[in-house]
């Protein structure tokens, strides 16, 4: 059973400068960086930024990736009312638009998964919108709860295609929309699923975070990430939406769905072996690593590309670095 394979049927995405898939991989293949200054209509960004990363409370960072044109929605395509489309958080909608290319992509109609087992698997580290409303008591109303709380932006999605299966939106900071296909994929093994759509989402609307990360130190003053050079000094806030949907391959190719690509997963914690909290650990990185790959029977030595965290941070690119030369570097020519 912990060798059965999990196979990727849809995918569908939106991120800075690209609003579906293939414009996603032009992004790529063209190098394209899509990092701006916050637009005037998120908000007035002068009044929060200082270049003295001390100023009390005050942004020494100007930039993130941004998508465009957030607030333009069809919300009835997904059979919500206008009055209730206006408090409905942009990750919501987004994750729904998103959904949908997924299953479009994996040529899966709302008819085909209406009162399935599948499982719905969201990751989402932020709820910025939740500060327009609660600013304003003059626009609350029924769907102010349902429209702004992370545990929604799950369910909405099972809400609107009657899916059955567990609807979970979790918060493991930088490595959510992972976690959520580590714990999809469990439940398709275990048989608690048919299928599962899992991804993340953010959405930057308040500089409160800005600010945190800033006094935090993690954030790049330039609001570039130099990831894994000399000159890295924090990493870049960005937005956007990842949806997979997930099916075990044996049923994938019974099924006769496309097929992406199949993936094997792992977690695990770093306790209390680093300090402080925010500090990754070598040594857990690469106990992850080697328990994954000896579980599934997998030489190190044959893989070609590894997609690493990157964060261009100094205490978390040399970790990184270790970690996976230790375990990539080893029996290896040029």
């Amino acid at each position: 059973m912990a060798d059965e394979e999990i196979s990727i049927v849809g995918v569908g995405c939106r991120f800075p400068g690209a609003d579906n898939l293939r414009e996603y991989w032009r992004v790529l293949k063209n190098g394209e960086n899509h990092v701006k200054e916050v637009p005037r209509d998120r908000w007035n960004h002068d009044a929060f930024y200082d270049s003295d990363i001390d100023a009390p409370g005050k942004t020494f960072v100007r930039t993130a990736g941004f998508l465009e044109s957030i607030e333009e929605w069809d919300h009835r395509f997904h059979g919500i009312n206008e009055v209730e489309a206006e408090l409905v958080d942009p990750q919501q909608r987004i994750v729904l638009d998103c959904v949908h290319m997924a299953l479009e992509d994996g040529g899966l109609t709302k008819k085909d998964i209406d009162g399935t087992n599948t499982g719905v698997y969201i990751g989402s580290m932020t709820d910025d919108y939740i500060n327009f409303v609660l600013d304003d008591n003059s626009v609350s109303s029924t769907y102010s709860v349902t429209g702004t709380h992370n545990s929604v932006i799950s369910a909405r999605v099972s809400y609107a295609y009657n899916l059955l299966g567990p609807a979970m939106t979790l918060d493991t900071a930088c490595s959510s929309s992972l976690v959520t296909v580590d714990v999809a994929s469990q439940a398709l093994i275990t048989g608690r699923c048919s299928m599962c759509i899992c991804g993340g989402v953010n959405i930057i609307m308040d500089p409160q975070l800005f600010i945190a990360l800033s006094k935090a130190r993690m954030l790049s003053p330039s609001g570039q990430c130099k990831t894994f050079t000399k000159d890295a000094d924090g990493y870049a806030r960005g937005e956007g939406c990842g949806i997979v949907i997930l099916k075990k391959l044996t049923d994938a190719v019974k099924d006769g769905n496309k097929i992406w690509g199949t993936i094997k997963c792992g977690t695990n914690q770093d306790g209390h072996m680093v300090t402080p909290i925010t500090a990754p650990s070598e040594v857990q990185q690469i106990k992850l690593i080697n328990d994954l790959y000896e579980r599934h029977n997998v030489e190190k030595q044959k893989i070609q590309v590894i997609e690493a965290h990157g964060t261009g941070t100094i205490i978390g690119d040399p970790i990184e670095v270790e970690a996976l030369g230790k375990n990539f570097g080893k029996n290896r020519d040029g």
